[in-house]
């Protein structure tokens, strides 16, 4: 183990190999280092060819054949759909909205539910009970649409030093409702988390696989009906949500991602934050979590072709 340490560190110390990316990156596994490979290579206008989704050996061909800007390899040389609609809205700066995106959300049901998580990891574990590396859940955020459109927020942020998941899954379930669908973005890390939290709280496990069964993932929707040019190949919420509200982008937010929400509740746990940090702080958590449910409603309304209040 000394030996694999040592060895990982002079690797870490030096330089990028001098290797072009080619089949090797793709054959028989595809490399998770790829994507640092291929956008450090110059490209004309930040349309590589790797931002075809699930592109992977293909674009490592096209890169191969000359082709560094995806607006000038030739349709015929695109033949799946998802291929086709990022090239023709990256070629013709048109978005492109299929509306199969509208008939899939008009099939949901009111009370309508936007829900985000946010978690925490810790190497060495902070409570008793966690595991290294695992998710803790200390805050989430919920808009509720009415079927007359109406909209409220709920919310919850841990406030004490202690293990937030108990707290956690009371107030959600409290705020969640027991009707109509919870939308997500990427249902994965919710439904991993709450089967985490019903592991752990057994007396609360109906009523959190309840929820579970509840969720809609609003990501494979994006992903299968929706491309801007300037999303660059992401799906990330973070991506879509400037391409439909500008005015809605995280970067004037003081907490404007994942892992900014981390270093900020990592923060509020140390006793020796000041009261005045602490409520400054805790102002810039709830602000960014709001900030992707109310996300969700703007996009889930796009996507319906209906305009969204506020």
């Amino acid at each position: 183990m000394p030996q694999w340490i040592n060895a990982a560190r002079a690797t870490l110390a030096g330089a990028d190999p001098c290797t072009a990316p080619g089949a090797q990156c793709t054959q028989p596994f595809q490399c998770p280092f790829l994507s640092h490979c291929v956008h450090a290579q110059p490209v004309a206008d930040g349309f590589p060819p790797e931002i075809l989704p699930r592109g992977g050996a293909f674009a490592v061909a096209l890169r191969a054949e000359g082709y560094e800007d995806l607006r000038d390899v030739p349709a015929a040389r695109l033949t799946t759909p998802k291929h086709q609609r990022t090239w023709q809205a990256t070629r013709d700066d048109q978005p492109v909205l299929d509306a199969e995106a509208r008939r899939t959300l008009a099939g949901l049901g009111c009370p309508r539910n936007y829900l985000d998580f946010e978690t925490i990891q810790f190497a060495v574990p902070t409570w008793v009970g966690t595991r290294p590396y695992q998710q803790i859940p200390f805050q989430w955020s919920c808009h509720v649409e009415q079927r007359d459109g109406r909209l409220d927020h709920h919310a919850f942020l841990a406030d004490d030093t202690g293990d937030p998941r108990r707290a956690f899954a009371e107030s959600l379930l409290a705020g969640i409702g027991k009707q109509g669908p919870i939308l997500v973005w990427s249902a994965s890390f919710e439904r991993a988390r709450l089967r985490e939290l019903a592991e752990a709280f057994p007396d609360l496990a109906n009523a959190l696989h309840e929820v579970m069964e509840r969720l809609f993932d609003l990501l494979p929707v994006a992903r299968a009906h929706y491309y801007h040019r300037d999303m660059c190949g992401s799906w990330s919420i973070k991506a879509v949500l400037p391409t439909i509200a500008p005015a809605l982008r995280y970067d004037a937010l003081d907490v404007g991602d994942g892992a900014m929400a981390q270093e900020a509740f990592l923060e509020l746990l140390q006793p020796e934050t000041a009261p005045g940090r602490r409520a400054a702080l805790r102002e810039a958590l709830l602000r960014y979590c709001e900030r992707d449910t109310w996300a969700m409603v703007r996009i889930a309304h796009h996507f319906e072709g209906r305009d969204s209040p506020g």
